[in-house]
């Protein structure tokens, strides 16, 4: 059983990450259209929820109206607390855009870079299924993955990401990162700013149960990379404004 779960497995990785490198935009579409995985992220989001009825858990949402006025597809940056802000946010975009939308996931984190590791290709097959998760280079050069990002949004994807880099242990939020303003610059896409706040009570770091909690998560104006910006002034643009909506939340 160990060698056919690891067999399955393998065939789910693409071949840009069997050479150690995150994958290209064509093999992460591949990847997140499969019907078995499709099929298998529709079963695995039914039991969480019913973990989220169990647990009490419940979340509220404000400014959907900027993502519907918003011209497809665009870039959402949210700040990090916790695993279940991915999960939040994909529940809360309408269906028709969540279907288009990945989730970038950092590849020192989650991908299986030396082949060795059957529970990191069960986390990462797990994690594509359930939140169209891809990875991203975020220790080494991040050009091949800015390439990809740009052609997933050429090719109609849009695409969450957590400027920040990593998730806060504390609930502050850190400084945003400026690779995100070069991905905005080229695609000339608008930037959604979200705020998610209430995830680190609710699921902490090393917890795999989740605890009864509210999570909050706001939606705000999108934002242009415009002439004047810089990719620090623009990622400070957008750094305030998820600040803002977390002084308010």
């Amino acid at each position: 059983m160990r060698k056919l779960s690891e067999k399955f497995l393998r065939t789910q990785m693409t071949s840009q990450e069997q050479t150690k490198s995150p994958p290209d935009a064509d093999a992460v579409i591949h990847q997140l259209t499969h019907p078995f995985n499709r099929g298998i992220g529709c079963l695995l989001l039914c039991a969480l929820q019913i973990v989220k009825w169990l647990k009490r858990i419940s979340w509220a949402v404000t400014g959907t109206d900027n993502i519907k006025l918003s011209e497809m597809p665009v870039l959402f940056a949210s700040n990090h607390t916790s695993h279940v802000d991915t999960h939040v946010i994909m529940d809360v975009l309408p269906k028709d855009i969540r279907s288009h939308t990945a989730v970038a996931a950092a590849f020192d984190h989650f991908a299986d870079a030396d082949g060795k590791s059957l529970h990191k290709r069960i986390i990462q097959f797990l994690v594509a299924s359930l939140w169209n998760a891809f990875s991203i280079e975020r220790r080494k050069s991040p050009l091949r993955s800015i390439r990809t990002m740009q052609s997933l949004l050429e090719k109609n994807w849009s695409i969450v990401i957590y400027p920040e880099g990593t998730r806060s242990r504390t609930g502050d939020i850190a400084r945003f990162k400026p690779g995100l303003a070069v991905v905005a610059k080229k695609s000339n896409c608008p930037v959604i700013p979200i705020c998610v706040k209430g995830g680190l009570t609710v699921l902490p770091e090393a917890m795999y149960i989740p605890k009864h909690g509210k999570i909050s998560i706001s939606f705000g104006k999108p934002l242009y990379f415009v002439e004047s910006d810089t990719s620090e002034s623009f990622m400070e643009r957008v750094e305030q404004s998820v600040r803002a909506m977390h002084a308010e939340s």
